[in-house]
């Protein structure tokens, strides 16, 4: 059953990630499409809805919009919050490569700057990545709810410590030299690990999928596709922290599939590979209340549910 639609508006979203009895239930929309036409662009716009499910209406009314230079690519809601922030932080992975942070409190209340951080490249002065944010994502522990992964289109990972909005944010690599290990090909989609906060995941458009050890600055274990296929999403189960997926996007052969891995017992062979869609999978999720369901939705018009 249709409970509201949101219209005219092609984005990426986030949910409002703090659980509270009677909360309410939030979502961000960064927007894909530019506000212009032909080579003017005019960027797009950060909007937050707040969905009134008891009411009759079916579309939704943006609570708050604030215009932004350029258009997001993905975009991540962060569960830290307190007195100064009491909805925590948005962070929007952005098609000119910069990371840009927003203070959703100050969206909503109409404040001319909501805007409170932009992370910028120390070495060159310009964005953080030198091309399209592909995916960013904070992390969900509530120690470490200040980090920020991002992968690029670059070969990029970077791993940023939003302190404070009015501090100037911090920005480190998983594993600075000498180890200097990094992605060979465009980075795809980033995801922490559920269980321990200093595990970090990134998969890659030449099929690798690398996980980061933050504490020891250095790769944990390399997952690699032998038909060198591009990840397309990774998760972590809910419950298991060495359990992790991957699916693959290509449309090429007309058999992508999702593989499922126990880093206890094999990084080489998939603990089992999931058959079904016909066209590239675009992205997944492992259920959070049953960690025996994952999603899996694709080009080929399908959303699959897996047991």
């Amino acid at each position: 059953m249709l409970i509201k639609s949101i219209e005219d508006v092609g984005a990426t979203l986030a949910w409002y990630p703090v659980k509270k009895s009677g909360g309410e239930s939030m979502i961000a929309l960064g927007t894909k499409e530019v506000i212009g036409s032909g080579f003017d662009d005019y960027g797009a716009s950060l909007e937050i809805h707040k969905l009134e499910l008891q009411d009759n209406e079916k579309k939704s009314k943006a609570q708050a919009k604030g215009k932004t230079t350029s258009r997001f690519a993905s975009l991540t809601w962060s569960a830290q919050s307190s007195d100064t922030l009491p909805y925590g932080l948005i962070a929007g992975g952005m098609s000119d490569g910069n990371v840009d942070i927003w203070d959703p409190a100050k969206l909503l209340a109409g404040h001319p700057k909501s805007q409170v951080a932009r992370v910028d490249n120390k070495q060159s002065g310009g964005p953080l990545h030198k091309g399209v944010v592909n995916s960013i994502q904070f992390n969900p522990h509530t120690s470490s709810a200040h980090l920020i992964a991002s992968g690029g289109a670059d070969c990029e990972v970077f791993v940023t410590a939003i302190d404070a909005p009015d501090k100037a944010p911090s920005v480190f690599v998983p594993a600075p030299p000498p180890n200097g290990a990094k992605h060979t090909a465009e980075v795809t989609t980033v995801a922490w690990n559920t269980q321990v906060s200093h595990i970090l995941a990134t998969g890659a458009a030449n099929g690798m999928c690398v996980v980061w050890d933050l504490r020891q600055k250095r790769p944990w274990c390399e997952l690699r596709d032998a038909t060198r296929e591009s990840v397309s999403d990774v998760c972590w189960n809910p419950n298991e922290g060495l359990h992790l997926a991957t699916c693959s996007g290509n449309d090429a052969d007309g058999h992508p599939v999702v593989r499922l891995w126990d880093l206890r017992s094999s990084t080489t062979m998939p603990l089992g590979t999931l058959s079904g869609h016909t066209q590239g999978i675009l992205s997944m999720s492992w259920c959070p209340d049953d960690p025996s369901l994952l999603v899996s939705c694709g080009r080929d018009n399908r959303t699959l549910i897996w047991d």
